[in-house]
């Protein structure tokens, strides 16, 4: 038998191998959940400013030509880049659009070598005007549900979840379903209003330490 020199997963075909950059673009978030603890790393931490556009952009043309360097070296069935935007809130940097659109502009020049598929993960929370000029430059939207929003909040996050959805941009919601009765019965009516509009959702407890008593579930 002959020795292995590398191996590489077998293809599965519902899912297209892929590298992955996970790309924590802020820390910061236009929420602050009980439940999200804060800090390096945590899930958010308000107290530290976005970083400025121009190292995001740095940033962006390392990890692309890292990857390129990676790509020379994989097989030809196998050269696919996702690029995970996500935070904090991603989609809460003031300089989101301008990043996303050097992101496609950059891979303009190792588009021959190898493809490219930008997902970010976001709680959906943003304004109408900043969701339209990302729903382009985005070509899969993990949203995240949050009962401890506002009303307001929520019916925001129906809106845009709705054009999403009509723009023809894929996506799933991963719902947050909160240990607190009333919490939970709202998380609960949110999965109903998302399988009747045709939604993906993935149910799931809130991460969170064994000290933290207020977040236990009961049957």
């Amino acid at each position: 038998m002959s020795q292995l020199q590398s191996l590489e997963p077998a293809i599965d075909p519902n899912n297209r191998i892929a590298f992955l950059l996970d790309w924590e673009i802020t820390m910061k978030c236009n929420l602050d959940c009980s439940y999200c603890s804060v800090g390096l790393y945590g899930g958010h931490d308000n107290s530290l400013e976005h970083p400025p556009a121009n190292e995001c952009i740095d940033a962006l043309t390392f990890m692309f030509e890292y990857v390129d360097l990676y790509m020379q070296i994989k097989p030809k069935g196998l050269k696919y880049v996702v690029l995970n935007v996500y935070g904090g809130e991603s989609l809460h940097h003031p300089n989101i659009v301008e990043i996303l659109t050097q992101a496609r502009e950059r891979h303009q020049q190792y588009k021959d070598r190898w493809g490219l598929t930008i997902i970010t993960t976001t709680n959906a929370i943003v304004s109408d005007k900043k969701l339209s000029a990302v729903i382009d430059l985005v070509d899969y939207f993990t949203v995240s549900y949050h009962a401890e929003n506002t009303q307001e909040q929520k019916e925001q996050f129906r809106e845009n979840l709705l054009k999403i959805r009509d723009a023809g941009r894929p996506m799933k919601c991963v719902l947050l379903m909160h240990s607190e009765p009333e919490l939970f019965e709202d998380a609960q009516r949110m999965k109903a209003w998302l399988e009747q509009n045709k939604i993906p959702v993935s149910p799931r407890a809130l991460d969170h330490p064994k000290e933290w008593d207020q977040f236990k579930y009961t049957e």
